[in-house]
């Protein structure tokens, strides 16, 4: 067995409890919340040294080039990125993961990390860990218990047992609870010995599939042909998607933690938070001394308690005897609520979802297999985007039968084809693409090419894109 641990980040979830910056098109745990990198970013960066190997990272097909970016900006490599077809929830990704270790690296010691949480102290965390090896080593199945500090309805907890186990830091889990309602909750916070779950596993791969094998069979045999089916797709892992899609979605803790006899939890209490709010990313956030962490183009005055986040460089925020209040305002959307209401901001977007609002799912900024395009303008027969293609990256040759488009370089060197033409343009040069002509872009330089793409016509979507490239990767 492999003496060092394979980190398995697990990306998956929308956040929508911290709209408007979460949203599906860039889900939470790949934006900044805490300091300078996303949340994504901080998860693989605390197990980025010589006492573990290269992570192992599991997403879906929209946040693969997300992915693929924030590993570039954070210097950081893996040991490869699972693509799942479409998400059903954890236990399915983590019997992958664990299918896919097993048959490259053979049996090995995966810790199951969530790419959301904030974690106090990572030394301590990973100590924790270590000590822990030699039980899952003989077969046992490790989690993470967090000491709570307060009565929590957000999260799951952990009943362990009195006695430690083999005299070790280890205890016994006697059960597993849902989240509970506030009674509950303030009854487990005051006996001090519950503890909350904290969705960090620690096992062996041949314990896990042995587990599955006995708790959920079918699950693993339809996981188990998508892993064996997969297919390489530029750097990615793509499950199979037929045997995929035979699977019911169901999380770890319902599929195999809770019916499990092996199970030890580790209590930690160096400080934790699965920021699932806007009031938990305020508690995360430094703040002055009458509470106020902001962030961006923000002023304020006679505040306190409050959470205060601009998105814009060309937005302004401004807020004026706030108390107990978050606001956040970015270039299409702004949410104002009370700290104590944070929870229900899920709420309200599922009714803007329900509305038709692309605020709701879709953010202004999303990235693509060439870089990046941003949305200045939508209206229904004309679209204004800010193309950003990376170096050395192109769009591929396409044709659009109900829209033209109008190309402007403001940075760098674009190289086009336009049918059976070859073109340069320089900055401040433009090039007119008309309808149902084929066309494709290429940056072959070493700088950024910046774009204005002016798009018109009846159909302005992906759906008025054929394109004569086959590649998985290129449909975005």
């Amino acid at each position: 067995m492999n003496h060092k641990i394979y980190p398995v980040v697990l990306c998956g979830g929308v956040g929508k409890r911290l709209w408007p910056i979460s949203r599906q098109t860039y889900p939470k745990q790949f934006s900044k919340f805490l300091g300078k990198h996303s949340l994504f970013q901080n998860t693989l960066k605390r197990f980025n040294n010589p006492r573990f190997e290269l992570p192992l990272i599991l997403s879906g097909h929209e946040y693969r080039f997300i992915i693929g970016e924030q590993l570039d900006q954070a210097n950081i490599n893996n040991s490869g990125i699972i693509i799942e077809p479409n998400p059903k929830n954890t236990a399915s990704a983590i019997l992958a993961a664990a299918l896919h270790l097993n048959k490259e690296s053979g049996n090995s010691k995966m810790l199951i990390l969530p790419s959301d949480h904030s974690i106090g102290n990572v030394e301590e965390l990973i100590s924790l860990i270590y000590n822990s090896q030699s039980f899952a080593e003989a077969g046992e199945i490790v989690t993470i218990g967090i000491k709570p500090d307060r009565s929590e309805t957000g999260y799951g907890w952990i009943e362990p047992s009195e006695t430690r186990y083999k005299n070790s830091n280890l205890f016994r889990v006697k059960r597993f609870y849902e989240k509970p309602k506030l009674d509950k909750a303030e009854y487990f916070y005051k006996l001090d010995k519950f503890l909350w779950n904290s969705g960090i596993y620690f096992f062996t791969t041949e314990t896990i599939i042995e587990a599955f094998k006995e708790h959920s069979p079918k699950l693993l045999k339809y996981v188990s042909a998508a892993v064996e089916n997969a297919t390489m797709d530029l750097d990615f892992i793509r499950l199979d998607e037929k045997n995929w899609n035979c699977i019911e979605p169901i999380s770890i803790d319902y599929a195999l933690m809770e019916k499990v006899p092996n199970m030890l939890v580790a209590p930690y209490e160096f400080g934790w938070d699965d920021l699932g709010d806007w009031n938990a990313v305020w508690r995360e956030n430094e703040k002055d001394r009458n509470g106020i962490s902001s962030s961006g183009n923000v002023f304020f005055s006679n505040c306190k308690n409050s959470y205060l986040r601009s998105e814009s460089a060309n937005q302004i925020l401004v807020a004026l005897g706030c108390e107990d209040l978050v606001v956040v305002s970015t270039p299409d959307a702004v949410l104002v609520t009370k700290t104590d209401q944070t929870q229900y901001v899920k709420t309200v977007v599922d009714q803007i979802e329900i509305a038709g609002y692309p605020q709701a799912w879709q953010n202004l900024v999303e990235n693509r297999f060439w870089g990046k395009v941003e949305t200045l303008l939508n209206e229904k027969k004309v679209q204004i985007n800010l193309l950003e293609i990376n170096p050395g990256k192109n769009i591929v040759l396409q044709r659009h039968s109900f829209r033209s488009e109008h190309w402007i370089v403001l940075k760098g060197i674009a190289n086009i084809t336009l049918e059976n033409k070859e073109f340069i343009l320089n900055e401040n040069q433009s090039l007119d693409v008309p309808m149902g002509t084929k066309h494709s872009l290429s940056n072959m330089n070493d700088e950024p090419l910046i774009i204005i793409e002016v798009k018109t016509g009846t159909q302005l979507d992906i759906n008025d894109t054929e394109r004569f490239e086959s590649k998985h990767s290129f449909e975005n």
